[in-house]
């Protein structure tokens, strides 16, 4: 009985920590022209007032919020609710695609939270990213238990586990 459990824990880790890596994939779309920083040719004033899902969607390829997958046989897809200023945004991760709109979503799994100009600035610079949620000026609430947090990938998210 040991052995069947220590067979399905291992089976479970596996499965857990080694889900696709998208990265390569995102890399291709920048290069190629079809990923491109909302922020690349406005002034912070511009990006600001123009803030959008696409921003937000450029912040979690940032984060490479892609690499989120389902916990082992389960179709429960990763969540994500962003709250910018008085805006609120939701993603969702599937087979490496990155959906987001404006609005809440149910059974979010993690719940992030910053201003605009601290959106704008992590958009503009992926290195900005950690100092802004160490820093204190954005934050991040874990919604699920950290056993379907892991199983879903988010273990990779220095913000999540710092």
């Amino acid at each position: 009985f040991v052995l069947v459990i220590l067979i399905v824990t291992g089976i479970f880790l596996y499965f857990s920590l080694k889900g696709k890596d998208y990265t390569e994939i995102y890399s291709e779309r920048s290069a190629s022209g079809n990923l491109v920083n909302p922020a690349a040719s406005l002034t912070n004033a511009e990006a600001i007032e123009a803030f959008d899902e696409s921003f937000v969607y450029y912040l979690l390829v940032n984060i490479k919020a892609y690499n989120l997958h389902e916990p082992p046989a389960s179709s429960n897809t990763p969540k994500i609710e962003i709250y910018v200023g008085e805006d609120i945004f939701n993603a969702e991760v599937k087979d490496g695609e990155i959906d987001v709109n404006a609005g809440e979503i149910e059974g979010e799994d993690i719940i992030i939270q910053t201003s605009k100009e601290e959106a704008v600035e992590m958009t503009r610079e992926k290195s900005y990213i950690e100092s802004s949620f160490e820093d204190g000026k954005s934050s991040i609430e874990l919604v699920s238990g950290k056993t379907e947090l892991f199983s879903k990938g988010y273990l990779g998210f220095k913000i999540c586990f710092a």
